[in-house]
């Protein structure tokens, strides 16, 4: 293996030596917000060395900007911008062929000398990429005042349970956040898309007692908690400074900082939505085995050749004995039959039905992050449900809540 001798300091142009794990897991980190299929500056990675030797990589979209610092490897100064996919996609290009345990320590030579022809070298092999203008660019990010600070395993949990309730549509971008209430002692996080709302809650150190209510893209804000490896994660908050400036929520998490533009006011009341329902049927069932049914019940749509509708109905049926998970037919619906599933219920006679987007009980249950669920719902089908599990459950904290509409029947 050929040992790359760090150029030494000087001002004629940035140069950085990076094992190449490191650089591998930078790009990945700041990749999560590139898309590659947008004009320059915003499909590049900005590459930048400070007197101090600290390496930082940047990646910005129009909601989001992900930098994260390798200290110690920076050999100058300056600062040079290339295209990331086509970077990314080199690094891998020119250890192709060699085992992962004998690249990962080898050295990366980035050399931004010239700004319009940056070079990468691993071993023998020396390649220029085009390089990009980056005044356009916003710059690396910078930690905002820390307003909270909350455990990352736990705030990248909570995240994971509520993605699936928050919204696709561009054309209703509120939707498509996460709603943080930071309030003394606790964080809670929310999402919806309008047919269900999940929340979850964790302990938090709030430096103000009003506390915060922010809203951040989903997708973004899920994407960077997938790259924290720190213990814990600092909130900050960047009010607008003028009108060409957006208000920003940062995370900061190691040598990880992500600046999420905030997406304004609007959001539902969550917590008049939550706090209202009230159940008059419950059941307590095993989560995998229902979760088996419900997987079997989509296959089972997904197989019959009458159902053509993007969106599958499944029925959920209390009945004294248990719960029946059963797939809704256009045709001869009466003679679908299912089994009844082990489950506690509140019913002592006769049955109750609803009817949902199977895609998205499903979606419930694999969020839901203990074994035994609790169903509680009301007669009226304009009227939410709500699945929730407490096993486990620190006693000052609320459980995890997956409200969610059902499907009006004809």
């Amino acid at each position: 293996m050929t040992v790359l001798s760090p150029p030494a300091i000087t001002d004629t142009g940035m140069a950085a030596v990076v094992p190449y794990r490191d650089l591998r897991a930078a790009l990945a980190t700041v990749g999560a917000v590139l898309n590659r299929t947008n004009p320059p500056p915003w499909n590049g990675i900005l590459i930048t060395g400070d007197p101090g030797g600290t390496l930082t990589l940047t990646a910005a979209s129009s909601s989001a900007t992900v930098s994260i610092r390798l200290p110690g490897v920076a050999r100058s100064a300056g600062r040079f911008l290339v295209d990331g996919w086509a970077l990314t996609r080199m690094c891998t290009a020119l250890v192709r062929g060699e085992r992962r345990r004998d690249t990962d320590d080898q050295p990366v030579l980035l050399d931004g000398s010239d700004p319009a022809a940056p070079t990468v070298t691993i071993g023998e092999y020396t390649v220029p990429l085009t390089g990009l203008p980056a005044d356009d660019h916003p710059g690396d990010c910078r930690p905002a005042p820390t307003i909270a600070t909350v455990d990352g395993d736990a705030l990248r949990d909570a995240v994971d349970r509520v993605l699936p309730a928050v919204g696709q549509q561009d054309t209703l971008p509120i939707l498509t956040g996460i709603r943080l209430s930071l309030t003394p002692g606790r964080a809670t996080v929310v999402a919806t898309d309008r047919y269900r709302m999940a929340i979850d809650t964790l302990p938090a150190t709030v430096t103000e007692p009003t506390g915060h209510e922010l809203l951040v893209p989903g997708k973004a804000l899920a994407a960077c908690a997938e790259r924290w490896t720190a213990p814990s994660v600092q909130i900050g908050r960047h009010r607008a400074e003028s009108v060409r400036d957006v208000d920003r929520v940062t995370f900061s998490c190691g040598q990880i900082t992500a600046s999420l533009v905030e997406l304004g006011e609007g959001y539902p009341s969550w917590r008049r939505l939550a706090d209202t329902h009230s159940a008059r049927h419950t059941a307590t069932f095993d989560r995998a085995a229902v979760q088996a049914h419900v997987g079997r019940v989509l296959a089972i749509l997904n197989a019959h050749p009458k159902v053509t509708d993007h969106i599958k109905i499944m029925t959920l049926t209390l009945t004294p004995d248990g719960l029946r998970v059963a797939p809704l037919l256009p045709e001869h619906r009466d003679r679908v039959n299912a089994p009844v599933l082990p489950a506690t219920t509140s019913l002592t006679a006769g049955t109750m039905c609803w009817a949902f987007n199977v895609a998205y009980v499903r979606d419930a249950l694999a969020a839901l992050p203990f074994d035994t669920v609790m169903f509680s719902g009301q007669a009226d089908a304009d009227k939410s449900v709500l699945f929730t599990s407490t096993d486990g459950q620190a006693a000052e904290m609320p459980p995890y809540r997956h409200l969610l509409m059902p499907i009006r029947r004809n």
